[in-house]
């Protein structure tokens, strides 16, 4: 499976015309998986994006169904009601990490650790089209292909039901379903919702935009909640030798990023691109494969709590990996890691899970 690129473009806001898809049918709605919009107006950066589902929040009468149209890369998860919901992914110890060395031939700290495994019902799903009235769970799966289909759930059952995007911690959306007897907004109403939408996002973004880094900081973004910068801030930092910098993540983000070291960046994207998100061995030939995330990608090269000493040399490569940061509390992930250069030298990193992004560390003596 192919893992994600992010980067997408934002469009002028228009109090109209704002390229949602039109409805099936009188019994269909339709939400958009991100901005549903082709390219960046002025003062919007580039590399902007709303992790949020537009409109954030559609009613619809019982027995509609609502359709989540993908315009980047997202996850739709009902939960059971009344129950969190499921994790991205969990450390699984009946499955242990093996024989993942680095270049140097020597065993990662992890091996013997449980593996990455996403759930089912996450990477997978549950299949489109079916019913959902909060007795069991149903999810679109990761997204795949270059045009991903839409996700498709039909609600037979009043209520309101709160859905996830799992891989964005703070993206959530509700469908409120009500009695036949009683009126919905209409379509031309859901459009104003999202123009208005919109509008609060990219008053965002085009703020985050002037936003700078702290001394001896590099922050993945800015961002702010589900308003996210795609960058490293700054994307070349100078410092000097043991000097300690922050690597971190903005406070209450909706993103995952990490902070990728090597000395041969271009080799060590191609990887990542290749191997971030797959399969596991011997799954997949009598069903449907088990889905984890590579450990050397998703958890730190080293120990978590020892101080990380970087010097063109660690891991035999020069790989350096802070493993998976957010800015959500309650997930196992770091905001931050800390690391210092013991040597002058330019070290280039880059995240694993958007290898477009990019920076470097100048150190001086």
């Amino acid at each position: 499976m192919q893992h994600r690129s992010l980067r997408i473009a934002l469009a002028a806001l228009a109090t109209c015309g704002l390229a949602l898809p039109a409805a099936a049918s009188a019994a269909t709605k339709t939400v958009a998986l991100g901005p549903p919009l082709k390219k960046a107006p002025p003062g919007v950066p580039k590399d902007g994006d709303l992790n949020q589902f537009f409109p954030s929040g559609i009613s619809v009468h019982a027995g509609d169904s609502v359709k989540f149209q993908p315009y980047s890369f997202h996850l739709v998860n009902f939960p059971k009601k009344g129950e969190a919901p499921p994790p991205l992914a969990s450390l699984d110890p009946s499955i242990p990490i093996t024989g993942v060395n680095d270049a140097a031939g020597k065993p990662f700290w992890f091996n013997g650790q449980g593996t990455p495994v996403i759930p089912a019902i996450v990477g997978l799903g549950s299949g489109s089209g079916k019913a959902y009235d909060g007795t069991q769970p149903v999810g679109s799966g990761f997204p795949t292909g270059e045009a991903p289909k839409p996700f498709v759930v039909k609600f037979p059952k009043a209520g309101t039901y709160t859905y996830y995007c799992v891989l964005h911690p703070g993206m959530k959306g509700t469908v409120t379903v009500v009695p036949k007897s009683k009126a919905v907004p209409s379509a031309k109403a859901d459009e104003q919702r999202v123009a208005a939408q919109l509008a609060k996002g990219i008053a965002a973004l085009k703020q985050l935009n002037k936003e700078k880094a702290p001394a001896d900081t590099v922050i993945a973004g800015p961002d702010k909640k589900t308003a996210v910068l795609l960058r490293f801030t700054p994307a070349a930092l100078t410092t000097k030798v043991n000097t300690p910098i922050t690597l971190t993540m903005s406070a209450g983000t909706s993103e995952d990023h990490t902070f990728t070291f090597s000395n041969d960046i271009k080799a060590a994207i191609k990887a990542a691109d290749a191997t971030f998100i797959g399969p596991l061995p011997g799954t997949g030939k009598t069903g449907p494969p088990t889905l984890a995330f590579d450990p050397k990608w998703a958890l730190p090269s080293d120990p978590p709590g020892q101080p990380v000493v970087i010097d063109g040399t660690n891991h035999g490569d020069g790989f350096v990996n802070s493993g998976v940061l957010d800015g959500d509390s309650k997930t196992p992930f770091p905001q931050s890691v800390k690391v210092s250069f013991s040597k002058p030298g330019t070290y280039s990193f880059f995240c694993a899970i958007h290898t477009f992004m990019r920076g470097k560390i100048t150190v001086t003596q």
